[in-house]
């Protein structure tokens, strides 16, 4: 995962039993980052990405996609925006 800078960017990921978190808050810089996915376990997670969605400040899109943990997501964020995803096995 990307280093995580002060007043730059910030980037998490967090695990509850099987389900990850994956949250990224960007500074007053737009960027683009890609993070790995590497710490999935084995196996497909279905995963719901939350980002804003461009030219829109108040509105964000919701993706429902599956991953795995050789994938790479690759981000595009605004000044101020973020990104949120949560990765779970298929039930």
């Amino acid at each position: 995962m990307p280093g995580s800078e002060i007043g730059e960017f910030a980037a998490y990921a967090r695990r509850k039993g099987d389900t990850w978190f994956l949250t990224v808050m960007c500074g007053p810089q737009a960027k683009t980052i890609r993070v790995p996915l590497s710490f999935l376990g084995d196996g497909q997670y279905k995963a719901v990405l939350v980002r804003d969605k461009a030219g829109d400040d108040a509105a964000v899109e919701i993706e429902h996609v599956t991953h795995q943990r050789s994938d790479t997501l690759t981000m595009e964020l605004r000044a101020g925006g973020g990104f949120l995803g949560r990765f779970s096995r298929p039930q």
